[in-house]
């Protein structure tokens, strides 16, 4: 009988078994940090939040504002709005796709004469197919959260 019950537990455990590659695991993200030439720094949004995601979304944004935007100047004040969050999922049987848009405005005023203006806007999406977990299925949303903004950083590495 113990012979039986080992045998059992031994088919059900590498019947279970789930392939490494189909998991989707939460990265870690370093922001890059962008310094501006301004005393002050606000974060202003114009979209609606009418969805956990985006709910979710922008406490990764306030994260990263608060964390990885610096202002290191004698004058002036930098304004930075979040235009559009546009969050689409597609699910079917053993297919799962998700796409963020994200579109965001900087402008640094340093006088009323000295004005930069600033628009940057990000995709970014994933899949996964096969047998996949709820788990799964967040851990991918919040990764592509996250490479949108390390993109913003990204591009505004290379305007500044």
């Amino acid at each position: 009988m113990v012979r039986f019950i080992a045998v059992f537990f031994l088919i059900i455990f590498f019947g279970c078994e789930m392939n490494s590659k189909q998991i989707v695991k939460p990265e870690k993200f370093t922001y890059e940090i962008v310094k501006f030439n301004t005393v002050s720094k606000e974060l202003k949004y114009l979209s609606k939040i009418d969805s956990p995601d985006q709910n979710n979304l922008n406490k990764i944004i306030q994260y990263w504002f608060d964390n990885r935007i610096k202002v290191d100047g004698f004058d002036g004040k930098l304004e930075i709005i979040v235009n559009e969050i546009d969050i689409n999922r597609i699910k079917e049987k053993n297919y799962y796709k998700s796409s963020i848009s994200l579109s965001m405005e900087f402008i640094e005023k340093i006088s009323d004469t000295n004005i930069k203006n600033l628009i940057i806007n990000v995709s970014e999406y994933g899949e996964i197919k096969g047998n996949f977990a709820i788990n799964d299925q967040e851990n991918l949303d919040v990764n592509l959260m996250h490479q949108s903004l390390e993109k913003v950083s990204l591009k505004l590495k290379e305007k500044n």
